[in-house]
């Protein structure tokens, strides 16, 4: 498969969020995600393969030789590259599919203007090493196809359906039908006692801002998680992993 000056330019540009957005692509770096995502069946138009990666995984080049996979040069290989040291493998993948209309979960995750990819992807390994196969995000939060984000997921991210809504608040009134709604804040019952609730939404926040009183005006219950030391707070990224994994 032979690869053009514009295409190298094309799948760079997958690094920014408007070109993910315009083209429906996202890239995955390094061997384990190429992987992951060309195991999941997730469209994938192109892989692209450094001179010199063949040959050093039997698995890998099975899984290679069924895709449509374009060798490139080191000088060429590490336009594409957003890690400091890349393993050899970069590929793009559509997201339209890893999308849903609606939840079918009846335990929802639900992410409020989180910005960090790290936590974005941290986030979303967690949910599936729990069993969570949906996440609610408002447009606050990052894309959870930022590079970042993806290889924070360590491949989870193939796994994961998003539902993105514009507003939360909006998305949760038309979601009270059907779910309870439990906002996480510093200042609410134990996390503990929800373990076997009825279908719920847990909304998650922004660590610097937490909940918005409009989120916490549409809660029907508060959970926290006690400390018992002098921190501050947990990162959200370990809040949502510790209640997700009570809720599991």
């Amino acid at each position: 498969m032979q690869t053009s000056a514009s295409d190298l330019k094309f799948y760079a540009s997958l690094h920014q969020r408007k070109a993910r957005l315009e083209s429906g692509l996202f890239l995955a770096e390094g061997r384990k995600l190429v992987e992951e995502g060309l195991k999941s069946g997730c469209p994938c138009p192109v892989v692209f393969v450094r001179e010199g990666f063949y040959g050093q995984y039997e698995d890998c080049d099975a899984l290679l030789s069924q895709a449509p996979a374009a060798l490139l040069a080191q000088k060429d290989f590490d336009k594409l590259c957003a890690t400091e040291h890349p393993q050899g493998l970069i590929a793009a993948f559509a997201w339209k599919g890893l999308m849903a209309d609606e939840p079918r979960a009846s335990l929802l995750p639900a992410l409020y203007s989180i910005s960090d990819p790290r936590n974005m992807g941290t986030i979303t390994r967690s949910a599936d090493w729990f069993g969570f196969t949906e996440l609610l995000l408002d447009e606050g939060c990052v894309d959870p196809f930022n590079g970042k984000a993806v290889r924070s997921s360590m491949g989870s991210v193939f796994r994961t359906r998003y539902i993105i809504r514009p507003d939360l608040a909006s998305a949760l009134i038309e979601l009270k039908s059907r779910y309870r709604v439990v906002v996480a804040d510093l200042n609410g019952r134990d996390y503990r006692e929800f373990r076997g609730c009825p279908p719920s939404i847990f909304v998650f926040s922004n660590e610097a801002r937490g909940p918005s009183d409009a989120l916490l005006a549409l809660a029907d219950d508060v959970a926290t998680i006690p400390g018992a030391g002098r921190a501050e707070s947990l990162s959200v990224a370990i809040a949502a992993s510790v209640m997700m994994a009570a809720l599991s």
